[in-house]
């Protein structure tokens, strides 16, 4: 909070705003500090909960495709390109639940550590930018 402007000035200035009412209560804050500590565990459990999802969402994806025979024509499809014996590529195998699963937890892995240590970073400089800057002021409204 500054210092250099007085309790009733601001108390003043958010009485005058023309969008209130005779019941509406408002609160001027400044965020002038955020706790690197919760922002990372914030920013760990999301990112997680995210990653979760999206390898449900590629079992879900490798199901359809498996069952509506995408695979099976992208075989053929390469087996007509590149003939029989030529390249010897099987999609397949290439394809197959349990590489699309590891190859989707490795990504996981990546996002959810890169996600929390870029958060916990930003809100350090955040952090220190706020202590020359003064931070963000947010209005609060209280409409009965």
């Amino acid at each position: 909070m500054s210092t250099s402007r007085s309790n009733k000035s601001r108390f003043q200035a958010t009485q005058s705003m023309p969008t209130t009412r005779p019941g509406t209560k408002r609160s001027r804050l400044r965020v002038s500090y955020i706790n690197p500590l919760s922002v990372i565990k914030t920013t760990f459990i999301i990112s997680l909960a995210f990653g979760l999802a999206s390898i449900v969402a590629l079992i879900m994806l490798w199901s359809v495709a498996k069952l509506s025979g995408t695979i099976d024509s992208a075989t053929g499809l390469l087996t007509d390109i590149f003939g029989a014996g030529g390249a010897g590529f099987n999609i397949v195998s290439l394809l197959s639940l349990p590489r699309i699963i590891f190859i989707g937890s490795v990504f996981t892995v990546f996002q959810v550590v890169t996600w929390t240590l870029l958060s916990g970073i930003v809100s350090v400089i955040y952090n220190m930018f706020a202590e020359y800057v003064g931070g963000w002021e947010v209005t609060l409204t209280d409409d009965l």
